[in-house]
């Protein structure tokens, strides 16, 4: 099934993105933190405490049906997200693709596969009519190209389900499409392109090879997967996530913008070092942030979020963060804000 935006609401959004584009695409990004400690009241008074110095003001966290049950009570995300927005934070609410087991056709680790006649838009209703004006923006899904356990198309059907809960309940807010990594950006630029990667003291001739030749089928798949998304998805803005090769990020960034259709980009994880190819120790993590942080500011976007506030043993990037998991802070806390500071 093709989808395509309808009525005159969605055609002046695009529009209007269109002349933002056009009018703002030479300004810095905003930079925020994707994902930082707020499950608890220790967790967000350190985020709360650790941020205010630095200025970041937009924060990027996740919702998850699976853990609301059938039955959803949103009062604990309610007071997290209270809090939060006293202390100056806008935040962009990943509503992760998941769901209670009896919702679920099937699932993974990391996503449900959400049956067709599941409760899926009351639990959405439920959630917009709770949070009410707490979130700045809003998104379906996290990384769906690698973490979803269905196709493309049953991903993009989710996504449709949710865009037209939130057009219809809050038609102002901000929707963000679902997060992709950058596998079919890079393949774009590397295998298709022929642009050069490299990594200090590295030999990447074996890792290209592999990934060109070796995931030819994949890649192929994933940039079918991004451009069907993108074309036929309802949504104000999109999102990409890029990590560890920075000199890809341009090529990348430029490929996915193109087939947004004049609509904002959004950076919504950003980072590295390569945890299987680069020293993961804080002296290197720093050197190499001060040339993330130089190639994110330089594309024309309108904001990016750094991944991410505290080291962790959970994520493939798991001690990119400005502090240790201990809360003291890392060589890397510097480099970020000697960069904010001089912008």
């Amino acid at each position: 099934m093709k989808y395509t935006f309808k009525g005159l609401y969605n055609l002046q959004l695009k529009a209007l993105a269109l002349v933002l584009s056009a009018t703002t695409v030479l300004a810095e990004p905003e930079i925020g933190i994707s994902f930082p400690p707020v499950a608890s009241a220790e967790q967000r008074h350190f985020t709360i405490d650790a941020l205010r110095p630095l200025g970041v003001t937009h924060i990027r966290f996740a919702e998850n049906w699976r853990r609301r049950g059938m039955r959803p009570d949103f009062t604990p995300l309610l007071g997290r997200m209270t809090e939060l927005r006293n202390a100056g934070h806008q935040i962009l609410l990943t509503v992760q693709s998941d769901a209670p087991d009896a919702a679920c056709a099937e699932r993974n680790l990391h996503s449900c596969l959400i049956r067709e006649n599941a409760p899926f838009e009351a639990y959405l209703q439920g959630l917009l009519v709770a949070i009410g004006d707490d979130i700045d923006a809003i998104q379906f899904g996290n990384e769906w190209d690698s973490q979803f356990v269905g196709s493309p198309e049953a991903f993009l059907e989710l996504h449709q389900r949710f865009a037209e809960v939130v057009r219809r309940e809050r038609p102002n807010l901000t929707l963000v499409l679902g997060g992709v990594t950058g596998r079919a950006a890079y393949a774009e630029a590397v295998c298709v392109k022929g642009h050069s990667v490299t990594l200090p003291d590295l030999d990447l001739t074996e890792i290209i090879d592999s990934f060109c030749v070796g995931d030819a089928v994949r890649n192929a798949e994933a940039i079918r997967s991004v451009e069907m998304m993108l074309a036929n998805a309802d949504y104000d803005v999109a999102d990409i996530h890029l990590y560890d090769f920075e000199e890809l990020w341009p090529a990348a960034f430029n490929w996915f913008a193109n087939l947004t259709e004049g609509r904002p980009v959004w950076v919504t994880e950003f980072g590295g070092p390569v945890p299987s190819l680069e020293p993961q120790n804080p002296s290197y993590q720093a050197e190499r942030l001060e040339s993330y942080l130089r190639v994110i500011n330089a594309l024309p976007l309108f904001r990016a979020y750094y991944f991410k506030l505290v080291d962790d043993d959970g994520s493939v990037h798991n001690r990119s963060g400005l502090y240790d998991q201990l809360g003291s802070p890392k060589p890397a806390l510097l480099v970020f804000e000697r960069f904010l500071s001089q912008r």
